[in-house]
């Protein structure tokens, strides 16, 4: 089986490995691929992006260590960037100054006019105080507020790869809302349309499932199983943060697309390519 990952964070971000040692474990467990994609620079104090007086060693080190290994495994350089409407800078005028191999962009903070939603990270606290803080307590609107933001970033970044595009249910827990409720499924089905029409990757996620915090992969099977059927593009990736995820659940997870209706999935060799599940 073909393994590869586009998704790793390291100590450069929000990791808990070195650049090296994730790429040492790539090597160890058979990946064929692996992409480097810290967390991009936000315009706010934080502790989980790259910083920006990192950017040049960041790519510097990818750099030498896609020549050490290169008769081990291929390495491309890219970047995990934040969409946040109004703070962002232009994410593909950075991609080409920074000369990435790939884009992954992703919705982690819902932009509102009373702050950012901060929809990931492991305290379910910030989620519920962003529902109310930012939306008056109305889920629909935040929901809503997510997914259009989502939306806005394929149509207007275009990215190679869209990142967990469902995490907006990882704190929720049907708390708030049930994903089998119609104005849901309306907006994810918007989505998937909107990644269709722009001809994006849509990531499969393994992250929240193998760390507990979901049961199911972003996104979910009825989603899974609505890509196959639209015949939007999958790469699975695993967002790892330690060197010993690099490839979890990526057998499960291609056996789990196959069982959804996929024939395929992507992976970047200079140039995306398709291989047969």
């Amino acid at each position: 089986m073909l393994k590869f990952n586009y998704h790793s964070h390291s100590t450069y971000c929000d990791g808990k490995n070195s650049l090296e040692e994730m790429v040492i474990s790539a090597i160890d467990k058979g990946l064929k691929y692996f992409g480097f994609s810290a967390h991009s620079p936000v315009p706010f104090e934080n502790d989980f992006g790259l910083q920006q007086e990192e950017i040049s060693n960041y790519l510097n080190e990818t750099k030498r260590l896609k020549a050490k290994y290169e008769d081990k495994i291929k390495l491309f350089t890219s970047m995990e960037f934040d969409y946040i409407p109004q703070l962002s800078q232009d994410i593909r005028e950075q991609a080409n100054k920074y000369q990435l191999d790939y884009i992954i962009a992703s919705v982690h903070l819902v932009f509102s006019p009373k702050g950012l939603w901060f929809i990931d990270g492991s305290k379910q606290e910030s989620y519920d105080n962003g529902i109310e803080n930012c939306f008056d307590g109305d889920i629909k609107k935040a929901v809503g507020a997510f997914y259009g933001q989502t939306i806005e970033m394929i149509q207007g970044v275009k990215p190679d790869i869209v990142g967990h595009f469902d995490k907006v249910k990882m704190h929720n827990k049907d708390r708030y809302f049930r994903e089998d409720e119609t104005w849901y499924r309306d907006l994810v089905m918007q989505t998937i349309e909107t990644m269709k029409e722009n001809d994006s990757i849509c990531e499969i996620n393994t992250r929240g499932l193998y760390k507990g915090r979901s049961n199911d992969y972003f996104p979910q099977t009825n989603w899974i199983k609505a890509l196959a059927k639209e015949n939007v593009r999958v790469t699975i990736s695993t967002d790892c943060h330690k060197a010993e995820e690099v490839d979890n659940l990526f057998v499960e997870c291609s056996n789990h697309l196959k069982d959804c209706g996929h024939k395929e999935i992507w992976y970047f060799d200079e140039i995306w390519k398709s291989t047969p599940l």
